[in-house]
């Protein structure tokens, strides 16, 4: 049932069904604060470690898709239309799987996969993006980080000379940004929850 009390976020008002929108996902501000440390930390750990044995190195990539995924089904409630986000979440969690349990796996079939995960992950953030721009704040960031997502993605295509240390800084400054941005996000909710409840 849509209620029509008007919903302050992020600076603005909203109205109708995206107040609605927003007042749900504000109530798991919590929840997104955890993934956004949980992930960025992940992105921190792929970057620290890529002096590590390759072994070692492609497993942080194998859990970091398959956190990549779990974040993006989690997320997908940011948006209106959210069965795209939960595909690619699938998606990612099936890569990350197979990624960790086919020992066998060649880099070229790994790279092809991930670089597909990146170019549409960022087209769809690009089109939501694009979608919010008149209620939400920093939406430029958000753009940015979905053009800079394609482009990673399209280096993991079309780069012949790809190895896993590559991979794992592409994932892991991916995890980072997105990590962060989740925090900033969940604050900003945080505070719209405060200030709605007071």
């Amino acid at each position: 049932m849509t209620t029509t009390e008007p919903y302050r976020a992020f600076g603005m008002t909203f109205g109708g069904e995206l107040a609605d929108e927003v007042r749900r996902v504000a109530k798991r501000w919590w929840l997104i604060t955890l993934l956004g440390v949980f992930t960025a930390g992940l992105g921190i750990i792929l970057l620290l470690s890529l002096t590590t044995a390759v072994g070692v190195l492609a497993l942080f990539v194998s859990i970091g898709l398959i956190i990549e995924g779990v974040d993006e089904i989690i997320m997908a409630d940011r948006h209106t239309t959210r069965w795209p986000f939960y595909v690619l979440g699938a998606v990612w969690i099936v890569v990350g799987i197979i990624a960790l349990t086919w020992p066998g796996i060649t880099l070229l079939a790994l790279a092809v996969l991930i670089g597909i995960g990146f170019v549409v992950g960022g087209i769809l953030q690009i089109a939501a993006s694009l979608t919010w721009r008149r209620g939400l704040p920093m939406w430029g960031l958000w753009l940015t980080l979905g053009i800079l997502t394609v482009i990673a993605g399209t280096i993991a295509l079309v780069w012949p000379g790809v190895t896993i240390l590559t991979l794992a800084i592409l994932l892991g400054i991916a995890l980072l940004m997105r990590g962060l941005g989740e925090i900033w996000f969940s604050l900003q909710l945080r505070k719209a929850k405060a200030t709605a409840s007071g």
